[in-house]
């Protein structure tokens, strides 16, 4: 098998990362198949386009062509970024590509896979090749354009991503006037936002830091460990108790 994998939506403050895979035997890969149907990098392509490539890809004999995607939802991507031991998109992304291929690999025997590239390169070979260590990879910068496989992987990937998103979050990415919006008129001063957008990205940060709405909370228990205090009693915060 030749297998590609890509993503969808690493950048975006709302939804989820999206990880596509894909794969053909290599005889039916030569004939150029994927090209002729206009495969390529996904970000070239309308969103039509790309739907209309899906549904064609998805029509081939199964023999000739599979796919699959693992979804990375905004919450998870929050906790992992905002936890005490904190995981880096990089490995969410390392971890997310390896389990869609070992997934083939224990079932296929795979020729060579192309990877677009996300973080140092020799990490993310490292990685896969913990569970893979004969595994022959190809990881490199717009990998999505220069392998049909890879730019079908990105397509999957994208098609999927695109129908996890609603159309007034607009596209996503904090640049985007209509995701601005949204994220103004969603924030709640209390509870802050909703679990589908990235509470670790510098954009909400700002927001939480910046807008007049949002209030700071400051629990008790936190105290000593921000600045040394002892704990305070609930007589010294004017709660009677009862013995």
């Amino acid at each position: 098998m030749i297998v590609g994998i890509d993503e969808a939506g690493r950048g975006p403050v709302c939804g989820p990362l999206v990880y596509g895979i894909a794969w053909m035997p290599a005889e039916v890969y030569q004939t150029g198949i994927l090209e002729k149907l206009g495969v390529t990098d996904s970000k070239a392509l309308s969103a039509n386009t790309r739907e209309h490539i899906y549904n064609r890809l998805q029509d081939l004999p199964k023999e000739d062509f599979g796919c699959n995607t693992a979804i990375v939802s905004a919450d998870q991507i929050s906790r992992a970024m905002l936890a005490p031991h904190k995981t880096s998109l990089n490995l969410l992304s390392f971890e997310a590509a390896r389990s869609l291929l070992y997934q083939l690999f224990i079932s296929h025997e795979i020729e060579h896979v192309y990877i677009d590239l996300v973080g140092p390169e020799s990490q993310y070979a490292a990685y896969i090749r913990e569970l893979m260590p004969s595994i022959a990879l190809t990881i490199c910068a717009k990998a999505d354009a220069k392998y049909p496989i890879t730019g079908a992987a990105s397509i999957v990937a994208k098609v999927i991503r695109d129908r996890n998103i609603k159309p007034q979050w607009g596209s996503g990415y904090p640049s985007d006037p209509k995701t601005k919006k949204y994220l103004d008129k969603t924030c709640h001063g209390i509870y802050g936002f909703p679990t589908h957008i990235r509470h670790s990205w510098e954009t909400i940060k700002r927001i939480y830091d910046t807008a007049s709405k949002c209030v700071k909370c400051v629990f008790i228990a936190d105290t000593p460990l921000e600045n040394g205090a002892d704990m305070p009693t609930l007589e010294s915060l004017g709660i009677a108790t009862d013995a």
